[in-house]
């Protein structure tokens, strides 16, 4: 019973974060939504800063858990792209928690610290098969796809649309694979 009432607090939760944002995200409407008392919600998650924490954390663990279904390939450009869509795909589906997400993470950075690692394995790979233009290395790579990644992510906190955040997020990796690949 207690995973049920957890998940439905935190389903409730994560609704209304995506309807009306962190400051829609009262105690009080989360109780109403999810049909439980003040009382319940405390016990579960002892105040609105644990409840945020424990809808991060899902979200953090939602986030990787689908990155981690997909298997790595021999082309690590594909993997990479694959990565890439992946947490576009994400951003657009839940924008609010996303933002969250990115906040956290730069208060606490190993919450990215697997997502970056996976990035960072696949050009490492792309280097190793001297897929990278020559005497570039993998960390100057690494930061130009990760300075293309946070222009994307001032599109989302900005409130660009869907089609614009997908347009634009397909036009910065592509130019900068264009200027880290080899020909």
């Amino acid at each position: 019973m207690k995973n049920s009432t957890e998940e439905s607090i935190l389903e409730a939760a994560a609704d209304i974060l995506e309807r009306e944002g962190p400051e829609g995200l009262t105690t009080r409407a989360v109780c109403a939504a999810a049909k439980v008392t003040a009382p319940t919600l405390y016990h579960h998650f002892g105040d609105k800063a644990g409840l945020l924490n424990a809808l991060l954390s899902r979200g953090i663990a939602d986030f990787m858990s689908r990155k981690r279904l997909h298997l790595t390939t021999d082309d690590p450009l594909a993997d990479l792209r694959r990565g890439w869509d992946g947490w576009i795909e994400f951003a657009v589906a839940r924008p609010k928690l996303f933002e969250l997400m990115v906040e956290q993470s730069i208060k606490q950075p190993e919450l990215a610290q697997e997502a970056q690692a996976n990035m960072r394995r696949e050009v490492s790979r792309l280097h190793a098969q001297k897929r990278l233009k020559r005497g570039l290395d993998a960390d100057a790579a690494v930061l130009a796809i990760q300075a293309a990644a946070n222009g994307v992510i001032a599109l989302i906190r900005g409130g660009a649309s869907t089609q614009q955040i997908k347009s634009t997020s397909s036009l910065l990796f592509e130019a900068v694979l264009g200027r880290v690949l080899a020909n």
